[in-house]
Protein backbone atom coordinates (compact mmCIF):
# COMPACT_ATOMS: atom_id res chain seq x y z
CA UNK A 1 0.00 0.00 0.00
CA UNK A 2 1.04 3.41 -0.59
CA UNK A 3 0.95 6.29 1.57
CA UNK A 4 -2.65 8.46 1.76
CA UNK A 5 -2.62 11.70 0.84
CA UNK A 6 -5.22 13.63 2.11
CA UNK A 7 -5.39 17.55 1.41
CA UNK A 8 -7.07 19.51 4.46
CA UNK A 9 -7.18 22.48 2.05
CA UNK A 10 -10.44 24.16 1.19
CA UNK A 11 -13.89 21.98 0.71
CA UNK A 12 -13.65 20.73 -3.18
CA UNK A 13 -17.11 20.69 -4.27
CA UNK A 14 -16.37 18.16 -6.37
CA UNK A 15 -14.84 15.40 -4.11
CA UNK A 16 -16.80 12.12 -3.57
CA UNK A 17 -18.44 12.54 0.19
CA UNK A 18 -16.38 9.98 1.72
CA UNK A 19 -13.17 12.15 0.04
CA UNK A 20 -14.55 15.28 1.65
CA UNK A 21 -15.14 13.88 4.68
CA UNK A 22 -11.50 12.53 5.40
CA UNK A 23 -9.47 15.58 4.86
CA UNK A 24 -7.67 16.34 7.45
CA UNK A 25 -8.95 12.98 9.60
CA UNK A 26 -7.05 12.65 12.99
CA UNK A 27 -6.92 8.94 14.53
CA UNK A 28 -6.12 7.12 17.72
CA UNK A 29 -3.77 5.46 19.22
CA UNK A 30 -3.17 3.74 23.08
CA UNK A 31 -0.07 4.56 24.80
CA UNK A 32 0.87 0.40 24.22
CA UNK A 33 0.56 0.89 20.12
CA UNK A 34 3.11 3.23 19.63
CA UNK A 35 5.10 -0.20 18.11
CA UNK A 36 2.24 -1.01 15.51
CA UNK A 37 2.17 3.03 14.40
CA UNK A 38 5.61 3.08 14.15
CA UNK A 39 5.41 0.15 11.62
CA UNK A 40 2.95 2.41 9.59
CA UNK A 41 4.60 5.95 9.97
CA UNK A 42 4.83 6.06 6.04
CA UNK A 43 1.30 5.58 5.31
CA UNK A 44 -0.08 8.40 7.55
CA UNK A 45 0.39 11.88 6.10
CA UNK A 46 2.73 14.09 8.11
CA UNK A 47 1.15 16.38 10.51
CA UNK A 48 -1.86 13.76 11.16
CA UNK A 49 -3.13 14.59 14.60
CA UNK A 50 -2.68 11.33 16.66
CA UNK A 51 -4.87 11.24 19.77
CA UNK A 52 -2.36 9.66 22.41
CA UNK A 53 -4.97 7.55 24.80
CA UNK A 54 -3.45 7.63 28.48
CA UNK A 55 -4.18 4.52 30.55
CA UNK A 56 -3.74 4.94 34.58
CA UNK A 57 -0.66 2.96 34.68
CA UNK A 58 1.00 5.01 32.54
CA UNK A 59 3.55 8.09 34.12
CA UNK A 60 4.20 10.98 33.47
CA UNK A 61 7.82 10.44 31.90
CA UNK A 62 6.38 7.88 29.69
CA UNK A 63 3.79 9.74 28.53
CA UNK A 64 5.92 12.56 27.57
CA UNK A 65 8.36 10.43 25.88
CA UNK A 66 5.33 8.90 23.61
CA UNK A 67 4.42 12.47 22.69
CA UNK A 68 8.04 13.10 21.60
CA UNK A 69 8.34 9.73 19.46
CA UNK A 70 5.05 10.88 17.37
CA UNK A 71 6.64 14.24 16.79
CA UNK A 72 9.19 12.67 15.62
CA UNK A 73 7.66 10.44 13.19
CA UNK A 74 5.88 13.54 11.88
CA UNK A 75 2.87 13.82 12.94
CA UNK A 76 1.00 16.22 15.84
CA UNK A 77 0.69 14.36 19.31
CA UNK A 78 -3.09 15.05 20.95
CA UNK A 79 -2.58 13.39 24.31
CA UNK A 80 -5.79 12.29 26.37
CA UNK A 81 -5.38 14.40 29.88
CA UNK A 82 -7.65 12.93 32.67
CA UNK A 83 -8.84 15.63 34.89
CA UNK A 84 -9.53 12.98 37.74
CA UNK A 85 -6.21 12.29 37.85
CA UNK A 86 -4.88 16.06 39.05
CA UNK A 87 -3.47 15.59 42.42
CA UNK A 88 -4.86 19.15 43.13
CA UNK A 89 -5.37 22.11 41.33
CA UNK A 90 -1.74 22.98 41.48
CA UNK A 91 -1.25 20.03 39.36
CA UNK A 92 -2.90 21.13 36.01
CA UNK A 93 -0.44 23.91 35.11
CA UNK A 94 2.63 21.66 35.93
CA UNK A 95 1.29 18.86 33.94
CA UNK A 96 0.65 21.46 31.34
CA UNK A 97 3.91 23.04 31.47
CA UNK A 98 5.43 19.68 31.49
CA UNK A 99 3.85 18.79 28.29
CA UNK A 100 4.06 21.80 26.55
CA UNK A 101 8.07 22.78 27.43
CA UNK A 102 9.37 19.42 27.84
CA UNK A 103 7.15 17.56 24.66
CA UNK A 104 6.26 20.65 22.37
CA UNK A 105 2.64 19.25 22.80
CA UNK A 106 0.13 22.54 21.77
CA UNK A 107 -3.27 20.48 21.39
CA UNK A 108 -5.01 18.44 24.09
CA UNK A 109 -8.00 16.57 24.84
CA UNK A 110 -9.11 17.08 28.17
CA UNK A 111 -11.81 14.35 29.21
CA UNK A 112 -13.07 13.66 32.87
CA UNK A 113 -11.43 10.16 33.39
CA UNK A 114 -12.67 6.80 34.15
CA UNK A 115 -12.06 7.46 37.93
CA UNK A 116 -15.22 6.78 40.06
CA UNK A 117 -13.99 9.46 42.45
CA UNK A 118 -11.50 12.07 41.65
CA UNK A 119 -7.94 12.45 43.55
CA UNK A 120 -8.73 15.52 44.85
CA UNK A 121 -10.96 18.59 43.65
CA UNK A 122 -10.56 18.74 40.30
CA UNK A 123 -13.71 16.74 39.29
CA UNK A 124 -14.15 16.88 35.49
CA UNK A 125 -13.03 18.69 32.06
CA UNK A 126 -14.94 21.60 32.91
CA UNK A 127 -13.01 21.70 36.71
CA UNK A 128 -9.84 21.59 34.90
CA UNK A 129 -10.65 24.10 32.53
CA UNK A 130 -10.82 27.00 34.84
CA UNK A 131 -7.88 26.06 36.99
CA UNK A 132 -6.15 27.13 33.24
CA UNK A 133 -5.56 30.48 34.46
CA UNK A 134 -3.42 31.79 31.12
CA UNK A 135 -2.19 30.78 28.23
CA UNK A 136 1.55 31.29 29.11
CA UNK A 137 1.75 27.47 27.69
CA UNK A 138 1.32 28.60 24.53
CA UNK A 139 -1.39 26.15 23.59
CA UNK A 140 -3.03 26.44 20.66
CA UNK A 141 -6.28 23.85 20.42
CA UNK A 142 -8.04 22.40 23.22
CA UNK A 143 -10.49 19.54 22.27
CA UNK A 144 -13.68 18.65 24.34
CA UNK A 145 -15.79 15.23 24.14
CA UNK A 146 -19.18 15.53 22.51
CA UNK A 147 -21.92 12.67 22.54
CA UNK A 148 -23.86 12.83 19.12
CA UNK A 149 -26.28 9.93 20.87
CA UNK A 150 -26.36 11.51 24.05
CA UNK A 151 -24.17 10.57 27.65
CA UNK A 152 -25.69 7.19 29.23
CA UNK A 153 -24.52 9.43 32.77
CA UNK A 154 -25.59 12.83 31.93
CA UNK A 155 -28.67 15.21 31.07
CA UNK A 156 -28.38 16.70 27.88
CA UNK A 157 -28.91 20.17 29.53
CA UNK A 158 -25.98 19.43 31.42
CA UNK A 159 -23.65 18.63 28.38
CA UNK A 160 -24.95 21.35 26.82
CA UNK A 161 -24.84 23.75 29.37
CA UNK A 162 -21.32 22.35 30.34
CA UNK A 163 -19.53 22.86 26.75
CA UNK A 164 -20.78 25.93 26.35
CA UNK A 165 -19.11 27.28 29.63
CA UNK A 166 -16.13 25.22 27.97
CA UNK A 167 -16.36 27.20 25.16
CA UNK A 168 -16.72 30.26 26.56
CA UNK A 169 -13.53 29.73 28.87
CA UNK A 170 -11.20 28.76 26.15
CA UNK A 171 -12.16 31.70 24.11
CA UNK A 172 -11.42 34.13 27.37
CA UNK A 173 -7.76 32.29 27.12
CA UNK A 174 -7.48 32.77 23.43
CA UNK A 175 -7.03 29.14 23.02
CA UNK A 176 -9.01 27.75 19.80
CA UNK A 177 -12.06 24.98 21.21
CA UNK A 178 -12.52 21.96 19.07
CA UNK A 179 -15.50 19.56 20.03
CA UNK A 180 -14.01 15.45 19.44
CA UNK A 181 -17.18 13.10 19.49
CA UNK A 182 -17.81 9.48 21.04
CA UNK A 183 -17.95 7.29 17.85
CA UNK A 184 -21.43 6.42 16.21
CA UNK A 185 -23.34 4.05 13.53
CA UNK A 186 -26.44 6.86 13.45
CA UNK A 187 -25.84 8.84 10.23
CA UNK A 188 -28.69 11.15 11.10
CA UNK A 189 -27.51 11.60 15.23
CA UNK A 190 -24.21 12.36 13.54
CA UNK A 191 -25.80 15.17 11.43
CA UNK A 192 -28.46 16.82 13.94
CA UNK A 193 -25.50 17.02 16.01
CA UNK A 194 -23.39 18.75 13.61
CA UNK A 195 -26.52 21.33 12.53
CA UNK A 196 -27.44 22.15 16.45
CA UNK A 197 -23.39 22.70 17.39
CA UNK A 198 -22.88 24.95 13.90
CA UNK A 199 -26.02 26.93 14.56
CA UNK A 200 -24.74 28.35 17.75
CA UNK A 201 -21.10 28.27 16.65
CA UNK A 202 -20.93 28.36 12.77
CA UNK A 203 -16.89 28.67 13.25
CA UNK A 204 -16.66 25.38 15.72
CA UNK A 205 -14.33 22.51 14.62
CA UNK A 206 -15.94 19.37 14.85
CA UNK A 207 -14.15 15.94 14.76
CA UNK A 208 -16.71 13.16 14.96
CA UNK A 209 -15.71 10.00 15.83
CA UNK A 210 -15.99 6.89 13.32
CA UNK A 211 -14.86 3.14 14.16
CA UNK A 212 -12.74 2.15 12.07
CA UNK A 213 -13.35 -0.88 10.33
CA UNK A 214 -13.40 -4.52 12.61
CA UNK A 215 -15.64 -6.90 13.63
CA UNK A 216 -18.56 -6.84 14.87
CA UNK A 217 -18.00 -8.79 17.94
CA UNK A 218 -15.67 -5.77 18.57
CA UNK A 219 -17.53 -2.75 18.32
CA UNK A 220 -20.52 -4.18 20.19
CA UNK A 221 -17.78 -4.93 23.18
CA UNK A 222 -16.36 -1.27 22.42
CA UNK A 223 -20.21 0.17 21.94
CA UNK A 224 -21.03 -1.66 25.12
CA UNK A 225 -18.45 0.45 27.12
CA UNK A 226 -18.60 3.40 26.00
CA UNK A 227 -22.50 3.43 26.43
CA UNK A 228 -23.64 4.39 22.92
CA UNK A 229 -27.53 3.60 23.18
CA UNK A 230 -28.88 4.13 19.68
CA UNK A 231 -26.02 2.74 18.03
CA UNK A 232 -26.33 -0.35 20.20
CA UNK A 233 -29.65 -0.79 19.15
CA UNK A 234 -28.85 -0.64 15.57
CA UNK A 235 -25.74 -2.96 15.83
CA UNK A 236 -28.03 -5.83 17.57
CA UNK A 237 -30.55 -5.54 14.54
CA UNK A 238 -27.98 -6.22 12.27
CA UNK A 239 -28.71 -10.01 10.82
CA UNK A 240 -26.37 -12.41 12.37
CA UNK A 241 -27.40 -15.32 11.82
CA UNK A 242 -23.86 -17.47 11.55
CA UNK A 243 -21.02 -16.92 13.26
CA UNK A 244 -19.13 -16.10 10.17
CA UNK A 245 -21.20 -12.68 10.11
CA UNK A 246 -20.21 -11.51 13.91
CA UNK A 247 -16.69 -12.36 12.29
CA UNK A 248 -16.88 -9.90 9.28
CA UNK A 249 -15.27 -6.32 9.16
CA UNK A 250 -17.63 -3.37 9.62
CA UNK A 251 -17.01 -0.47 8.11
CA UNK A 252 -18.04 3.10 8.71
CA UNK A 253 -18.66 4.47 5.46
CA UNK A 254 -22.68 5.17 5.60
CA UNK A 255 -21.53 7.81 8.29
CA UNK A 256 -18.46 9.03 6.21
CA UNK A 257 -20.65 9.81 3.61
CA UNK A 258 -22.77 11.77 5.51
CA UNK A 259 -20.42 13.50 7.01
CA UNK A 260 -18.44 14.17 3.96
CA UNK A 261 -21.97 15.95 2.49
CA UNK A 262 -22.68 17.58 5.71
CA UNK A 263 -19.16 19.27 5.11
CA UNK A 264 -19.28 20.40 1.44
CA UNK A 265 -22.76 21.51 1.67
CA UNK A 266 -23.09 23.38 4.78
CA UNK A 267 -20.05 23.55 7.02
CA UNK A 268 -16.39 23.11 6.07
CA UNK A 269 -15.66 22.63 9.93
CA UNK A 270 -16.11 18.97 10.27
CA UNK A 271 -14.09 16.17 9.65
CA UNK A 272 -13.39 12.56 10.62
CA UNK A 273 -12.02 10.97 13.91
CA UNK A 274 -10.90 7.50 13.45
CA UNK A 275 -11.39 4.86 16.62
CA UNK A 276 -8.60 1.80 15.11
CA UNK A 277 -10.30 -0.46 17.02
CA UNK A 278 -9.49 -3.27 14.15
CA UNK A 279 -6.01 -1.91 14.09
CA UNK A 280 -4.58 1.04 12.67
CA UNK A 281 -3.69 -0.67 9.16
CA UNK A 282 -7.49 -1.41 8.72
CA UNK A 283 -8.46 1.85 8.70
CA UNK A 284 -5.92 2.85 6.67
CA UNK A 285 -6.35 0.36 4.15
CA UNK A 286 -10.19 1.48 4.36
CA UNK A 287 -9.19 4.91 3.84
CA UNK A 288 -7.12 3.90 0.65
CA UNK A 289 -9.70 2.00 -0.99
CA UNK A 290 -12.57 4.54 -0.71
CA UNK A 291 -10.06 7.32 -1.73
CA UNK A 292 -9.06 4.88 -4.88
CA UNK A 293 -13.22 3.68 -5.12
CA UNK A 294 -12.43 0.23 -4.21
CA UNK A 295 -14.15 0.22 -0.42
CA UNK A 296 -16.33 -3.27 -0.49
CA UNK A 297 -16.89 -3.59 3.04
CA UNK A 298 -19.94 -4.56 4.90
CA UNK A 299 -21.14 -1.45 5.91
CA UNK A 300 -23.58 -0.24 9.09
Amino acid sequence: MTSIEVKDDKTDTTQKPVAASLAGFSVEMGSHELDSFRALAHRLPVGTEVFLNLFPKDELEQQLEICRQIRALGWTPIPHLAARRARSTADVPRILDRFTSDAGVRDFLIIAGDLEEPADDIRDSLDFIREIRSNDFGIRRIEISGYPEGHPLISDQELSESQQEKIHLLGELGIEPVVVTQFSFEPDAIIRYCNNLHSRYPDLQLKIGLPGPAKLTTLIRFAQRCGVRSSMKKIKALPVSTSLQLLQRVSPVKQAEAIGKYRVEQNENVTVHLFTFGGLEASLDWIDDELNGAGADMKV
